[in-house]
């Protein structure tokens, strides 16, 4: 039986863009681009964008999923 206290990460932020969301062409990981969206909103400070990251490792994939579409779709 599987132990459901543990943690893991959601699976959606290790698909490509483009095959996770039909509206996107972007063949980087999930994680990728949601990093490289928050870098460059904090002036490429690593250490805020590390952080800033920190609360999708906990996400469900429909929470990213809804991230994703509202700060990344065009």
């Amino acid at each position: 039986m599987a132990d459901k206290s543990i943690q893991t990460e959601p699976d959606i932020l290790n698909l490509r863009m483009n095959e996770a969301f039909d509206w996107s062409n972007d063949k980087n990981i999930v994680r990728d681009a949601i990093w490289n969206h928050i870098i460059e909103a904090n002036a490429h400070d690593t250490i805020k964008t590390e952080e800033a990251m920190k609360p999708f490792l906990n996400y469900t994939d429909d929470q990213v999923r809804d991230w994703v579409e509202k700060n990344l779709k065009n």
